[in-house]
């Protein structure tokens, strides 16, 4: 035993670890992150875990001979649940060298992990992942998140969609492509649409400015669970260039912000681009502003001429309608969404119950993009 723990040690990330970490990232997900940056993988990593505004991570390592052989990632942010703002982390970026697989490494570093994020004050974690081993491993641990996070897709050409990311059973794929859209042009024609008067323009901003405090402090109430949309945060999310190319758009009038929207291009497979409705917030009841900042997504995509566009919402939240009345058709399958609590939080139990215009969860709260 004194051997194994000796040949497989786990521990916390210590500076000098970057350029390894990110190395391993890269052999294992075969090129990583899976989108495109205006700098370096290296850069963008300590934009992500080194510069959050919190400043705080939870890094496990798994090493060998001196040598990083396996990571797990953890990060700290701000999460308005209920009537209080509570700090939470989210786990990102885990990987385990193939030659060290089926060891006791990924376990020792879920275990350290865990322990530093309890540490470290966290009441609430959540992840999401796709691996189908992971998430059954995990689920023993972790609840379903509290409301379905549903994902929305418009495409213009199926067929191109295709051939250019392939898929297994693309038949079904297309078929039920054809159903959904059909669905939707029923359900519009059902409930015509009269484009309101808008007593507002949308403009680009560079970065968030003082106003976004007093837009934070007349929304937060509204909501039962949001993680906590800060000027710092905001502006580290979507603003510094090392964590990508966002396009950050608002909606005002008289100076007062009523809403905002994020997009952006991923050119990571640079003959198919793909377009993401990042986040989208707009002040309680203001469907109108929601609807605006959707069309006008939707132009700018297709002045890109790009073929699909994805977003994220919680099922039957408000938007998820705006957005299917422009053509957008809603992924068969769930998303997996998975949290634990470290201390009690309260009224984290009544979440289920909340209305899904209390809840807000966009692709802006993972690192998926």
């Amino acid at each position: 035993m004194d051997q194994l723990k000796k040949e497989y040690d786990v521990r916390a990330f210590q500076p000098g670890d970057e350029e390894a970490v990110v190395k391993l990232l890269e052999l294992v997900f075969d090129g990583w992150p899976k989108f495109d940056l205006l700098g370096s993988p290296l850069e963008y990593w300590r934009w992500k875990y080194l510069n959050n505004p919190l400043r705080m991570n939870q890094i496990a390592v798994g090493v060998t001979d001196n040598r990083i052989v396996g990571c797990l990632h953890s990060s700290s942010l701000r999460i308005k649940i209920g009537n209080k703002v509570c700090l939470g982390t989210q786990t990102f970026d885990l990987a385990v060298h193939s030659d060290f697989r089926r060891m006791v490494i990924f376990n020792k570093m879920l275990d350290l992990a865990q322990k530093m994020r309890k540490e470290s004050g966290s009441k609430f974690h959540y992840y999401l992942t796709w691996n189908p081993w992971l998430r059954k491993r995990l689920s023993k641990f972790y609840h379903k998140f509290f409301h379905i996070v549903t994902r929305l897709y418009r495409i213009h050409d199926v067929g191109l969609q295709l051939r250019k990311q392939p898929m297994k059973y693309a038949f079904i794929y297309r078929y039920g492509f054809y159903l959904g859209r059909l669905a939707n042009q029923c359900r519009n024609a059902l409930r015509p649409y009269c484009p309101p008067s808008y007593d507002f323009h949308i403009g680009k901003m560079t970065h968030f400015d003082e106003r976004i405090e007093g837009f934070w402090e007349e929304i937060k109430d509204h909501y039962h669970f949001i993680v906590e949309r800060s000027r710092d945060y905001l502006n580290w999310r979507y603003c510094d260039p090392r964590g990508g190319d966002y396009l950050v758009k608002v909606a005002q009038r008289d100076a007062k912000i009523l809403g905002y929207m994020v997009l952006r291009v991923d050119r990571h497979q640079q003959d198919y681009h793909v377009g993401y409705i990042v986040d989208l917030l707009t002040l309680p009841n203001r469907l109108d502003v929601a609807t605006a900042l959707v069309e006008d997504a939707v132009n700018y995509f297709d002045g890109h001429h790009i073929n699909m566009i994805l977003c994220m919402v919680i099922k039957n939240h408000p938007c998820e309608a705006i957005l299917k009345r422009n053509g957008f058709i809603t992924k068969r399958e769930r998303v997996p969404l998975f949290y634990r609590e470290y201390a009690e939080v309260e009224k984290l139990r009544g979440l289920g119950e909340s209305s899904p215009r209390r809840i807000h969860f966009a692709y802006g709260d993972l690192d998926a993009i």
